[in-house]
């Protein structure tokens, strides 16, 4: 009541007249709540964007209440089946948990990032765009780079990314000639290791190795040129980071993951492996690098391995009876392409070269010809 008396007795001159009109408003409503609101202006984006859509057809696919087939199921893509863990009881990140360097709580978005990215680089046959270069010619171009990854002592990163972009550049242009691809070659080296290296060799430095063939300018009007190619675009993913990787997760000792680096330095002068995914070629050195140094030489694909890699055995295999045969191949054919060979067979490198290979199953074609490679999904 106390309340009530003394609302009645305010003096009009202080009511504040924006809160008398907002009551007023609000009387007006409860006496007539039938009154209509103010309409909402319509979005001229929302109109033009129902002009467009509206002769579209959506066919809609009946579902059936009881949890029966749906018609018109038949035309719909077939769901995948939900990721089976192969090997549940080994978690490999999780062990590494406590270890900075293993950046464990990343690593499996890393690699699963890597493999989304491999058909962003993949190459296609280009050698027939090219009509002065050969297969040979490019072994060679290849057996040239790994001599210089070793003159300068660059990291294994910086030869695998210079081969992916020569690869790419060759097949994403026409004509190169001979005397333009060691130019090439030259260019990829000093890119990637500005991309991977702390001090990447000097543009006079290549020059000098490439026997003054070409000038200053020239390889910076090629870096350019390189540049502009690819796209500007250098992380490729790269067979020897998803090698490293499986060495790690199957703790494996030096010499076992050296000897499968040599394999997979070999198969880099391989044309055919250039229309290879990384992540199957490392898994197919990896695993025959473990046959040629088990002693009964039957190491063989396991749950870890499918697990971290992502293949099952029969999908690897085909790839690893190839490899072997393209080592008897390099050999024995290519005897002067012996960069990969003497670089490992030195002691820093456990003298993995000198290892005994596998009887080899495939047969050459003739005296110049491995081979054909077996029919291999991508990635």
């Amino acid at each position: 009541m106390m309340l009530r008396s003394q609302v009645k007795n305010l003096d009009p001159s202080q009511v504040d007249p924006r809160q008398h009109h907002k009551r007023k408003q609000t009387d007006q409503l409860d006496a007539n709540p039938t009154e209509p609101m103010a309409k909402k202006q319509t979005s001229k984006g929302l109109t033009e964007l129902r002009t467009h859509i509206s002769g579209i057809n959506i066919h809609s696919v009946k579902r059936d209440p009881l949890g029966g087939k749906r018609e018109g199921a038949e035309n719909c893509p077939p769901t995948k089946d939900p990721y089976v863990d192969p090997c549940p009881q080994y978690n490999y990140d999780l062990e590494e948990a406590g270890n900075p360097e293993s950046v464990s709580e990343y690593a499996p978005d890393i690699f699963d990032y890597y493999k989304a990215r491999e058909g962003t680089f993949r190459v296609r046959e280009y050698m027939n765009k090219h009509p002065d270069l050969d297969i040979k010619t490019r072994a060679i171009l290849i057996d040239w780079m790994v001599e210089i990854q070793e003159t300068f002592e660059l990291n294994h990163e910086t030869l695998y990314n210079a081969v992916k972009l020569t690869d790419m550049y060759l097949n994403n242009s026409n004509n190169v000639d001979k005397n333009t691809i060691q130019k090439l070659a030259c260019c990829a080296i000093f890119i990637a290791a500005k991309y991977d290296e702390r001090s990447p060799p000097l543009v006079d430095d290549l020059i000098y190795l490439s026997g003054d063939r070409f000038s200053r300018e020239d390889i910076l009007s090629m870096e350019r040129k390189l540049f502009t190619v690819v796209g500007y675009d250098l992380g490729s993913p790269l067979s020897y980071r998803y090698l490293r990787r499986l060495g790690r997760v199957c703790r494996v000792d030096m010499k076992s993951l050296t000897m499968a680096r040599y394999i997979l330095e070999t198969s880099l002068m391989i044309y055919d492996y250039a229309f290879v995914s990384q992540a199957r070629q490392a898994a197919a050195s990896f695993v025959l690098a473990m046959r040629m140094l088990d002693k009964n030489h039957t190491y063989d694909w396991n749950p870890v391995l499918e697990k971290y890699s992502g293949f099952t055995g029969e999908e690897i295999n085909p790839l690893v009876e190839h490899m072997n045969h393209i080592m008897h191949f390099v050999t024995k054919k290519w005897v002067q392409l012996s960069s990969v060979r003497q670089k490992y067979s030195h002691e820093v490198f456990f003298h993995v070269a000198e290892v005994p290979l596998l009887p080899d199953t495939l047969l050459t074609i003739d005296a110049h010809t491995y081979s054909p490679l077996p029919t291999c999904s991508y990635p």
